[in-house]
């Protein structure tokens, strides 16, 4: 890759041309999705050229992108919304960049919102890492520290002692820190199983969505403590409103997912008012008086949506949260094709 950046000025802003000299793919975008910087790792990792690129839609290059998961996280950003994180476990290849034998580059992506220049505006700046090497050396780690403990005369005993520390790591690795429910990741891994045992033997599944209405609203009136705090109320209120066989996860920021096994999707439907009104009802006190808030739920269900996927599921429910917020907010919407059409 020449390191010469011969670039025009007016095509690539000064300012962001200290992004060329790190080793860490950067590219901005600005709020109508216009790419308006694409570092030269970018270049090099996809073999797009920068000049091709430059003021052009984000969607026509990369229309995976436009999906309400990644486009409505992105478009939080441009309204000043927190950082937000694409892991190399969910969203392994945010932007696709292919190695030698037909593999891609495992990305960890954080996405976080910059001033846009003197015009009050806000661009969000991807920062891509490529976590390739390092998820293969853990993997090749792991495979190692195996052989070694089936070589060792005292294999038993070192299993031992592994198993109960993997079982008190497994449950932090498994927990948000904040509200105490599953994480994301855990989530995603039951979800998938859960997924081919009920499309295995013909059982229903059912997936809700759920997020928090105008959210930043509250931690922008009475601060990110107090916001912590509705948080982990909600997660109580959520706990209390499902089954002991349902799992409750923080799904990321304000959004919480709830897993129903053995439901269809007008039982889901009922759990889900359930859930949408004991949010509602519940109060939270601050400092001055007491705060109500709101939320909006997806519905999807396996029997009744016939998704061929975990993700497919995911989407489904992804979709219908997101007609819940468009039609209004505060209202439970059961996933439809005509939602998946729109």
């Amino acid at each position: 890759m020449n390191s010469v950046d011969s670039s025009p000025i007016s095509v690539v802003c000064p300012d962001y041309r200290l992004f060329d000299h790190i080793p860490t793919g950067v590219f901005i975008l600005s709020e109508d999705f216009t790419i308006v910087f694409w570092n030269r790792c970018m270049e090099e990792w996809t073999m797009l050229a920068r000049e091709n690129l430059l003021q052009t839609d984000i969607f026509r290059h990369f229309p995976h992108l436009d999906a309400p998961r990644y486009r409505k996280r992105i478009a939080d950003i441009f309204s000043g919304g927190a950082p937000t994180v694409f892991s190399s476990q969910l969203h392994k290849h945010v932007i696709p960049a292919p190695l030698p034998g037909g593999k891609y580059r495992v990305q960890y992506t954080l996405v976080t919102g910059i001033p846009a220049g003197i015009t009050g505006k806000i661009h969000a700046l991807f920062s891509v890492q490529d976590v390739t090497s390092l998820t293969e050396a853990i993997n090749s780690y792991n495979l190692e520290h195996r052989k070694l403990l089936s070589e060792m005369d005292v294999r038993k005993k070192a299993e031992a002692e592994l198993k109960k520390l993997n079982v008190i790591l497994k449950e932090r690795s498994i927990r948000d820190g904040l509200t105490g429910l599953h994480n994301h990741r855990h989530f995603w891994n039951v979800m998938r199983r859960d997924f081919l045992l009920a499309v295995r033997h013909n059982n229903d599944l059912s997936l809700l969505l759920i997020d928090l209405d105008l959210f930043k609203k509250v931690n922008d009136a009475h601060g990110h403590l107090f916001g912590d705090v509705v948080l982990k109320g909600v997660a109580r209120v959520i706990l209390k409103s499902v089954r002991k066989t349902d799992m409750v996860s923080r799904y990321g920021g304000e959004e919480f997912a709830v897993l129903l096994p053995g439901t269809n999707v007008s039982g889901a439907g009922v759990i889900a008012e359930n859930i949408r009104r004991a949010i509602e009802q519940r109060s939270f006190k601050s400092a001055h008086d007491k705060v109500h808030v709101t939320a909006s739920v997806g519905v999807a269900s396996i029997n009744d949506h016939a998704p061929d996927s975990p993700q497919k599921l995911l989407d489904m429910a992804d979709s219908a949260l997101y007609c819940s917020k468009e039609s209004g907010r505060n209202r439970v919407v059961v996933f439809s094709p005509a939602i998946g059409n729109s």
